[in-house]
């Protein structure tokens, strides 16, 4: 099983996308393979430069997880084993370390906690907040369907995306990234890693530029 990589060209610039399903460890060895091959000039993630910083400095204590996010690992952990999720996500973590010996910059694509905090106040209503946590409860039971790993992922990301709110919010953050890739073009080989449920809209957005 191994990420989806999509390569497209803006202007003179090469992108290749990489869409992770986050936690799973055996992204680690791809995310290796394709710095490796591709030799990019820049690379980019779905991630805010707080939370890279973050993983930067993570001392290797466990995560503290919202009710979200351990939903999903339970979910991926019933259908692949505990030893192949990790938190932070492997993907991300390779991805920096890698970067930071080859001395290749790295930029956090995603909202700093201040814009992020702005669109959240604006979106995610006490009723949406209400509807999440109704939501989570019944995920709980349940668990998150999906016979593969990326299905997990997009179902997740589908039942949330049902609440307007977390809509709109989902939808400023990938508007956001795709501008500050933009402001990036310059690079002359870009390698970007992006969430799964993100990458699609990323890609056909980065397309119209």
């Amino acid at each position: 099983m191994s990420m989806k990589s999509q390569s497209i060209e803006i202007g003179s610039t090469q992108v290749r996308v990489l869409s992770t399903v986050k936690g799973l460890v055996s992204e680690a060895k791809v995310v290796e393979k394709e710095i490796d091959s591709f030799d990019p000039s820049l690379i980019v993630l779905g991630l805010s430069e707080g939370e890279i910083e973050g993983i930067r400095n993570w001392d290797g204590e466990p995560y503290d997880l919202s009710g979200w996010d351990e939903i999903y690992g339970l979910s991926l952990r019933k259908l692949l084993g505990n030893n192949s999720i990790r938190l932070p996500p492997p993907s991300f973590t390779n991805t920096i370390k890698i970067a930071d010996l080859k001395n290749i910059p790295i930029l956090g694509l995603d909202m700093d906690e201040e814009t992020y905090t702005d669109e959240y106040t604006k979106n995610i209503s006490t009723w949406q907040l209400f509807k999440r946590g109704r939501l989570e409860k019944s995920m709980v039971k349940s668990g998150i369907e999906g016979n593969t790993p990326e299905e997990i992922a997009m179902n997740m990301e589908n039942s949330i995306r049902q609440l307007s709110g977390f809509n709109n919010l989902e939808t400023s953050r990938v508007n956001y990234m795709v501008s500050k890739f933009r402001e990036n073009l310059d690079n002359e080989r870009i390698l970007a890693i992006i969430e799964i449920s993100n990458a699609e809209s990323l890609i056909n957005l980065l397309k119209e530029s």
